[in-house]
């Protein structure tokens, strides 16, 4: 693996980690929109880091499904599932004229917490050190 994509591997895994921090302060808070956002842009990060370690890169933009999808191509159920579960949310999060629930807010941080820890688990044993 080059040194730029273990290199950018790490600062996604590190913004996820930092955005999964600031949504279990804002579920914390009862700011639950806060918090689906902050766990969707946490699981974002862990995706495009663990499609950089499978398939050598990341989607940006509007492209978060491709992601799912490729990560699914990749033999990646469990982690493009919670990633599509989570994007799920997000536009109710982000867009939407609806508040989200206390139970979406749980759920969305609990899958970014799930996929981030997979990704993190996945990244170490492929030796990238974060």
């Amino acid at each position: 693996m080059q040194a730029e994509t273990v290199a950018l591997i790490v600062v996604k895994l590190a913004k996820a980690k930092e955005f999964l921090l600031m949504a279990q302060l804002a579920l914390d808070g009862e700011l639950f929109d806060a918090a689906v956002s902050n766990a969707a842009t946490a699981a974002i990060n862990a995706g495009d880091a663990l499609c950089l370690l499978s398939v050598g890169q990341h989607f940006s933009g509007g492209q978060h499904e491709r992601a799912v999808s490729e990560l699914r191509q990749a033999g990646y159920r469990q982690e493009s599932e919670q990633l599509s579960r989570i994007l799920g949310v997000k536009t109710k999060a982000q867009y939407s004229g609806r508040r989200c629930t206390r139970q979406e807010a749980d759920d969305a941080v609990k899958r970014a917490e799930r996929l981030s820890e997979s990704v993190t688990q996945k990244a170490e044993a492929a030796g990238v050190k974060s």
